[in-house]
């Protein structure tokens, strides 16, 4: 891969691909292969398209695979805003849905926005703080310029940003909603990866600038443990669980990935060892690189990929072409093909995106059984406000589009009281 991200150089034409890869994620492209599906019909009834065929002559059919989808709406679409954006990295969200943080534009290459350090020329990045409440939708709240680029999480303070170095070296900041950049990791170290919890814990990934293994570092309150770590294993993309026991991580040890929980102890925090050791884990890709794991959860920053009060992560799966969940002790649950981004929204529905809706898919079903929702490839975001509230955004890889979304009382019966899971 890359040599800050792995300490070891590869060619251009890899490296080429992985960005390429990446990329297509982010702009909302489709992940399906090209094929003879129909697009999504009313008609529970197979079409043909011959009319009256003369008996003993062939005749074509096309088989609507989306019959279980419903010709009926459970969503409420509220229109927000349209905001310019770089095409290329989705939005962060704060808690209670009431900001976004957008990256408007940036002149970093995809290698320096995943870990290289900063170039000799450096780079140019705008960042807009704006509203999403009804009444002042769109509205600017703050700009942060300069060499900054957007992180993975949100909370109720401001948003993560990184800013690389040239020796090496990358800066962790939480940029205040107003404006302000208060900096959390400005070290010897390359930090990177980090996300934040609604409460102001945060967790992130350190490396010796040279390249070598990556660290998992968690901080609460003031408290801040590095976790070990065996050689040849880098611990990626740490996603705090939503109901507030431990915390996900992804280890990566040659082209092995495993998905891993680290529980917490009495402080709130994982031990210094629980990585050493770990007892629940489950095999993601045995054909994984780093590009793979920043991929897994790209299209679910901030509270998407275990919303509050959820025991489990969504991850995208590049081996599969689709989104992915799991629980500690429990096996790995693949979504609906061409899926690229999900939430669950209680313990047996999720929020699925598709390259041209939004479904609700039930879980632990055989066979699948999944509802439309809305038209269009909104990406959800749930909210601390309301399990029946989320914020909804697509990008025309020129703006994003952002709306709320509100489940109707239909959708909104199978979800369960926020004391739940």
């Amino acid at each position: 891969m890359y040599v800050s991200m792995y300490g070891t150089f590869c060619n251009a034409t890899t490296a080429r691909a992985a960005r390429k890869a990446a990329l297509v994620l982010a702009f909302l492209g489709c992940m399906t292969d090209a094929g003879c599906t129909t697009q999504r019909i009313s008609s529970k009834d197979n079409i043909v398209l011959t009319s009256q065929p003369v008996p003993g002559t062939e005749r074509t059919v096309i088989t609507d695979d989306r019959q279980r989808f419903k010709p009926r709406v459970l969503v409420d679409v509220e229109f927000v805003a349209r905001i310019p954006s770089d095409g290329r990295t989705l939005p962060l969200i704060s808690p209670d849905g009431r900001k976004a943080a957008i990256q408007s534009s940036c002149t970093a290459s995809w290698a320096v926005r995943v870990g290289d350090p900063l170039p000799p020329d450096g780079f140019d990045c705008t960042i807009e703080a704006v509203s999403l409440v009804k009444e002042e939708a769109g509205a600017p709240i703050s700009t942060l310029k300069g060499q900054w680029i957007l992180g993975r999480g949100a909370d109720d303070e401001g948003y993560l940003v990184e800013r690389p170095r040239a020796d090496g070296g990358r800066d962790i900041g939480l940029a205040a909603w107003s404006g302000a950049v208060r900096v959390v990791a400005r070290d010897e170290w390359c930090n990177a990866f980090a996300t934040v919890a609604p409460n102001g814990m945060m967790a992130w990934c350190r490396r010796p600038v040279e390249g070598g293994d990556w660290q998992l570092v968690c901080e609460r309150n003031g408290v801040r443990r590095t976790l070990r770590t065996s050689e040849g294993a880098s611990w990626l993309m740490p996603v705090f669980g939503g109901d507030g026991t431990g915390m996900f991580a992804l280890r990566l040890h040659a082209q092995s990935l495993v998905l891993v929980w680290l529980p917490f102890a009495d402080d709130g925090l994982p031990l210094e060892d629980a990585t050493v050791t770990p007892s629940m884990l489950t095999v993601v890709s045995l054909r994984a690189n780093l590009s793979w794991a920043v991929r897994a959860l790209e299209p679910v920053s901030g509270l998407a990929a275990s919303p509050p009060r959820r025991e489990r992560i969504a991850f995208y799966n590049p081996d599969a072409g689709r989104m992915a969940l799991w629980g500690p002790g429990g096996r790995i649950e693949l979504l609906t093909e061409g899926s690229f981004a999900a939430t669950v929204v209680d313990p047996s529905n999720a929020l699925v995106t598709l390259k041209d809706s939004l479904i609700r898919e039930q879980l632990a079903t055989d066979p699948r059984k999944s509802e439309l929702m809305a038209d269009g490839a909104w990406i959800t975001r749930p909210t601390i406000l309301s399990a029946n509230e989320l914020v909804g955004f697509r990008s025309d890889r020129t703006a994003m589009e952002f709306a709320r979304l509100l489940l109707n009382a239909e959708a909104a019966a199978v979800t369960d009281p926020p004391s739940q899971r």
